[in-house]
């Protein structure tokens, strides 16, 4: 065998080591579920997928799946060798059902049928009765609504129709566009018009001027880009429709009169060049006006933004501040003063004899407030005030959550990035791997490549057969990245000599690239915990200067 570079030999021990970590206890039966969101549309039946690895019989075990909310929601529960719902959440009676037929396959899927938009959110697939670490996978249900949009004429202006579009019953917030006949967007007449019903659905509106065209074809396009879904109407407007120019009757009644032409063509000339530097100023104030909307929406989402983060950090850590925080009583009087928590609930806090009394209570007012996203961040503001070491203290634990966040998108980057080169240097690897054969069959026992195509890769004849066949395995797999991540490993481990070839700068620079995106993900954290802190910091640091 050739000997490796020394920096070749570093490379692959630290690939080698970092793959013994990920592998360790894969003999265990473990939860599994989807690495993305389930989509939906609002009365959906949709399938929250959950599973045995390696494969084994579900029949005998305990099966619960909960819907993590600010209260945990029993949702289905199998035991016993049957469904047991008798403390089944009542939103989700007669809307559930498992697959008992697959049970014995390691197939714990749940079915929702009619999903609503107040279905979404994160659900918990957990089997008690595992002896395994992982126990527990989570699902992120992902619900919207649309509808298709309407066009009408809403009359003429300059030499032009101007059209409106209205679409409602829209969850998320969707965006809305117009577009020619070529699919070129075109620039509306300002920003659309935005309304939410009762019920939390929008209604979006938005009109366009259009001049006349070969064809007189237009679109009004409505997209929600988080649960990719997209709505179009065409609109068809007649050539009559359009305001008539009386330039050309003009020109016809004085042709006969040469010089009176010229005078003419020469007005109407410039008229022209009037109406297009009129026009060029209205595009130009329309251009000021959409760019300063955009700004104040950007600096309201940043807001909405800011008070989402500041009451996400309040429910997160509920039982530590009812338990810590001591001016409950103070909290409360000052959101009182702001109108935010109504007379007769101030006065229980107050009458409460405890600390941990005055924030139950407390609490209790924040949750059933009419608007508790704002009212949960003027509390954490008022709290980062009186007791700004309480959150600071939680501010320690929830870096230490970031951190795991961190190496779990490290993981993921280098999955992707051991499946990019394998699919990079696809040929390459079909001509000169010899081991095609035995890499199916440790694919095999990890079940990810399925028996018939295992059998076929056996009995193929030469080594490029057996790989093409390999590969096409590797690109119908359901999760195509984990499953080349983990040929790469083990040629990585049967045939060195093939990978060294390929060249060694790819593993360097994969290494340098998972390193930078750990890093930048360590200073957002970083960055989130200063600003976060602000003032308790401002208080609490001395010799700022000299720091720096």
């Amino acid at each position: 065998m050739k000997t490796f570079p020394t920096s070749a030999v570093w490379c692959l021990g630290i690939l080698f080591i970092s793959v013994s970590l990920i592998t360790t206890g894969s003999s265990e039966v473990q939860v599994v579920g989807p690495a993305d969101p389930v989509d939906a549309l609002a009365g959906d039946d949709i399938i929250l997928p959950c599973s045995l690895k390696p494969k084994a019989s579900a029949e005998t075990m305990i099966v619960r799946w909960t819907r993590l909310n600010l209260t945990t929601e029993n949702v289905h529960l199998y035991r016993d060798g049957r469904d047991s719902n008798e403390d089944q959440s009542p939103s989700y009676r007669g809307r559930t059902s498992m697959f008992n037929e697959e049970l014995k396959n390691g197939n714990v899927s749940l079915k929702l049928t009619r999903v609503t938009l107040s279905d979404a959110g994160s659900y918990m697939c957990f089997i008690p009765t595992l002896t395994s670490q992982v126990k527990e996978t989570t699902v992120q249900l992902l619900v919207g609504a649309v509808s298709q949009p309407v066009i009408s004429i809403d009359g003429t202006k300059d030499w032009g129709v101007v059209l409106k579009c209205e679409s409602g019953g829209w969850f998320p917030e969707p965006e809305m566009e117009w577009l020619d006949s070529s699919g070129t967007i075109l620039p509306a007449d300002g920003p659309p018009e935005r309304h939410r019903d009762s019920e939390g659905l929008y209604t979006v509106r938005r009109h366009v001027t259009v001049n006349q065209t070969d064809t007189n074809r237009f679109t009004c396009r409505v997209q929600q880009q988080e649960i990719n879904h997209m709505k179009e109407t065409e609109i068809h407007v007649p050539d009559d429709v359009f305001p008539k120019s009386h330039v050309g009757l003009i020109v016809g009644l004085l042709a006969a009169a040469v010089v009176v032409l010229t005078a003419s063509a020469g007005g109407v000339y410039w008229w022209r060049k009037h109406m297009k530097e009129k026009q060029r100023q209205r595009w130009e104030e329309r251009d000021k006006k959409i760019i300063k909307d955009l700004e104040e929406r950007m600096k309201d989402y940043k807001l909405e933004q800011e008070k989402r983060r500041d009451a996400q950090f309040v429910t997160r850590n509920k039982d530590h501040l009812i338990q810590n925080v001591s001016e409950g009583k103070s909290i409360a009087s000052e959101l009182h003063k702001k109108d935010l928590i109504p007379d007769e609930m101030n006065s229980q806090i107050s009458a409460a004899g405890t600390s941990q009394d005055q924030m139950r209570l407390l609490f209790k007012a924040l949750e059933e407030a009419e608007d508790t996203t704002r009212v949960k961040s003027t509390f954490y503001k008022i709290l980062l005030d009186l007791e700004p070491d309480v959150v600071k203290d939680l501010g320690l634990f929830n870096t230490i959550g970031l951190f795991n966040t961190i190496e779990k998108q490290r993981q993921r980057w280098e999955e992707r990035g051991d499946a990019q080169f394998v699919t990079r240097n696809k040929d390459h690897l079909i001509q000169n791997v010899s081991e095609g054969k035995s890499i199916a069959s440790e694919l095999h026992k990890k079940d990810l490549i399925p028996d018939e195509m295992n059998s076929q890769i056996s009995a193929a004849g030469t080594s490029q057969d057996q790989m093409r066949l390999l590969f096409k395995a590797l690109e119908e797999a359901e999760d195509t990245t984990r499953v080349k991540s983990t040929f790469y490993k083990i040629l990585l481990d049967l045939e060195p000599d093939v990978v060294k070839d390929l060249g060694l700068f790819n593993l360097i620079g994969l290494f340098n690239t998972i390193e930078k995106q750990r890093q930048r993900w360590e200073e957002r954290g970083d960055a989130r915990f200063v600003t976060r802190h602000k003032d308790h910091l401002i208080q609490k640091v001395s010799g700022g200067i000299h720091s720096i």
